[in-house]
């Protein structure tokens, strides 16, 4: 475990693991907390990409700053809208707190409002569109409830262009609850007399006025966004702190956009000036009012879906999706070769470490070797018995030659009379297609030859020399013919 010396806190660090999740990069820091890209691993290789958010060290022994992060945990994760941040986890190692959201690959709105200035600003079709989705994620949480029913009365308190992340699909998701307060019920984060929490160039005047909260402060601070995203320029912030605090408190109505931008849409004005009612009985009554509100504008203020935000921030900020996607590759990299990497798969499956390791495949290779060669000899006889087989069948289509060899004792014999008629017996005497002149019976093989049809069981061999032959045998009488039906008595049928 590594500690900074100085505050004895264990550091945070990118290839640390905590619980099942592996930080990878730094992707944003406030004054509470550190949000980082993490990759979260399972059984079977599974693994996938989030944001982890970790307490600050330096605030780790402060029990108020850790119950307002158990808090957003509390409240945040039970929001269910897809203009919310899903809250996934929560956990706790070596006294590190930390929370763990769904990653989204986004920017944040004050990002893409800098990254737009350039280029004559947001679109205003585009920013209705941002602020719609933003009033519907804000309206979800507003309408949270607990299990008996009851309105928790949860209020953001922290709506800022920092806490509205637009996504390169062209969803806006509000995020960042840790000051969120539960109103209706007091059950989180109760705030001391003369504390505020939230920025300052964001709060509604009963916020800086320590006056109880409601859904209406999160109206006024969405109303400020919008105001800085149409126009380009915040409608209270002054050169310090206090003269912000004092131009939001004062009694003086928010400055007109079209005194600001010449041809300002009056439609998207009226809107705006409800919004930032410094009387909040004069505002709109929910975020889902004011969405209401945003969706009667002209179809020239509108976009028609999540598509066209999408094309214009993927061409604004592509190149900042492309690094950041570099990043994290680079650092899933170099924690696949950190020991960590064993460690945190040991601890996944149970002390069953399950590391690719390269096979020790020599037995697997000598194994295979002995095949081969079975395999070799086996075909090597499989070819001996085959010539043999074929040496036999040889000698048998020989035996068939319409013109034979004569026989081996007959060479040196006179040539028969002519017209001597064939010698037919046996069974194919009557069957004038069928010629026997050259079969050769047992008697009749020279001495030294094996009977062709026992192929197999005993080895050719030269025939003797004529010398030695012994007397040549007269020929046998012809056999007197058999019946025509002959051939069923025949015992070789």
């Amino acid at each position: 475990m590594q500690t900074d010396p100085m505050t004895d806190a264990v550091e945070v660090r990118a290839g640390r693991v905590l619980g099942r999740y592996e930080l990878l990069t730094p992707i944003a820091a406030g004054g509470m907390a550190q949000v980082w890209a993490a990759r979260m691993k399972g059984a079977r290789q599974f693994q996938k990409i989030v944001a982890v958010k970790t307490m600050l060290p330096k605030l780790s022994e402060d029990a108020q700053f850790e119950q307002m992060f158990l808090d957003e945990a509390s409240l945040a994760s039970q929001i269910r809208h897809p203009n919310a941040v899903e809250i996934m986890d929560l956990g706790e190692a070596d006294g590190i707190l930390y929370l763990v959201m769904e990653w989204i690959d986004g920017v944040p709105l004050n990002h893409l409002m800098k990254a737009a200035k350039p280029r004559g600003g947001v679109p205003l079709p585009i920013a209705a569109r941002i602020a719609v989705q933003a009033c519907a994620g804000l309206h979800a949480a507003h309408e949270l409830h607990d299990e008996k029913g009851r309105s928790v009365g949860l209020v953001h308190r922290d709506v800022s262009p920092q806490n509205l992340l637009v996504t390169y699909d062209g969803v806006t998701k509000v995020v960042d609850f840790g000051v969120a307060k539960a109103t209706a019920i007091g059950t989180a984060a109760v705030t001391q007399a003369g504390q505020v929490k939230g920025k300052v160039s964001y709060m509604a005047p009963e916020q800086i006025n320590g006056e109880g909260l409601d859904r209406r402060a999160d109206v006024f601070a969405l109303g400020i966004v919008l105001y800085a995203l149409t126009t380009g320029k915040h409608p209270f912030r002054r050169e310090s702190e206090a003269a912000t605090m004092y131009n939001i408190c004062s009694k003086d109505p928010v400055v007109a956009p079209t005194s600001v931008i010449e041809g300002y849409p009056a439609e998207l004005e009226r809107i705006l000036m409800k919004a930032l009612e410094k009387d909040r009985d004069q505002r709109y009554a929910s975020c889902d009012e004011m969405l209401r509100a945003l969706d009667s504008l002209p179809s020239h203020l509108r976009v028609g879906s999540d598509a066209d935000v999408a094309l214009f921030v993927r061409d604004l900020m592509g190149e900042r999706r492309a690094e950041q996607r570099r990043r994290i590759d680079e650092a899933i990299v170099r924690a696949d070769a950190s020991p960590s990497a064993s460690w945190m798969a040991n601890e996944l499956t149970g002390g069953r470490t399950s590391v690719t390791t390269t096979p020790d495949l020599s037995g697997v290779t000598a194994a295979m070797d002995k095949q081969v060669l079975r395999n070799r000899l086996i075909g090597a006889a499989g070819l001996v018995a085959l010539a043999i087989s074929g040496g036999v069948l040889a000698a048998v289509m020989l035996s068939r030659d319409p013109e034979p060899s004569p026989d081996l004792r007959m060479l040196d014999a006179p040539d028969p009379p002519a017209n001597t008629p064939a010698d037919k017996t046996g069974a194919d005497a009557g069957h004038p297609d069928t010629d026997n002149s050259n079969k050769v019976t047992l008697d009749q093989l020279p001495t030294g030859e094996t009977n062709p049809d026992a192929a197999g069981q005993g080895d050719e061999t030269t025939p003797k020399a004529d010398k030695d032959l012994p007397p040549k045998l007269p020929p046998k009488p012809a056999a007197a013919p058999k019946p025509a039906d002959s051939w069923k008595y025949d015992a070789g049928f």
